[in-house]
């Protein structure tokens, strides 16, 4: 999918409420003026024309849980993600299967605790009212509620990132710009009398 970003923005992640990384737009406008020098002198404007994935690989900040992509909602589905994120109350599942007296029992038994475990903390996952909101509990699940591990997190688990609005219309919040922002054109323009702005 095609987007756009000012130079300045693709080179500099951003730390926001949806989580850190490169906000593009597909809006040219706006990466145009988001590139603009605001100074009383001739402006050289840079901006980029990229390639990212595809929205269904970004996590909606306003929908609900339950409506989000079949993509977002099979990541927050993977067992593993579910572990990681719940990993003290897994631990203690696990610990409590040293009880059993049988190995096969124990494996048995160990294998339906943990689908079952999964199944209520993905029934959990989906009771959020937006994905803001799971992003929040992300980050609280933390221990140093750092929004960059917790993008991480998501992004590792197949969430590219986030889509959001803001003043200027809708925005994705790529989690790895690196991986995820293919340059396709270098683009630059000249603003005559730009302003002076404090």
């Amino acid at each position: 999918m095609n987007a756009f970003v000012s130079l300045e923005n693709y080179i500099v992640k951003q730390e926001l409420n949806a989580g850190v990384g490169v906000s593009v737009t597909l809006d040219e406008a706006v990466a145009k003026y988001e590139s603009t020098r605001r100074k009383g002198v001739l402006s050289y404007n840079n901006w980029l024309l990229v390639n990212i994935p595809g929205e269904n690989f970004f996590i909606d900040m306003t929908k609900p849980i339950k409506e989000q992509s079949d993509d977002v909602l099979a990541s927050l589905m993977k067992n593993d993600f579910i572990m990681s994120l719940f990993i003290y109350e897994a631990r203690k599942i696990f610990e409590s299967m040293n009880t059993l007296p049988d190995e096969q029992n124990n494996k048995e038994e160990y294998n339906k605790r943990m689908e079952n475990f999964s199944k209520k903390k993905y029934e959990f996952l989906l009771s959020f009212k937006s994905g803001l909101d799971l992003f929040n509990f992300i980050n609280s699940k933390c221990i140093t509620h750092d929004r960059a591990k917790s993008s991480s997190l998501l992004y590792d688990f197949g969430i590219k990132g986030a889509l959001y609005d803001d003043e200027t219309g809708k925005r994705f919040l790529l989690f790895n710009a690196k991986k995820d922002i293919e340059p396709v054109d270098y683009r630059t323009g000249i603003l005559e009398d730009s302003t002076l702005v404090l």
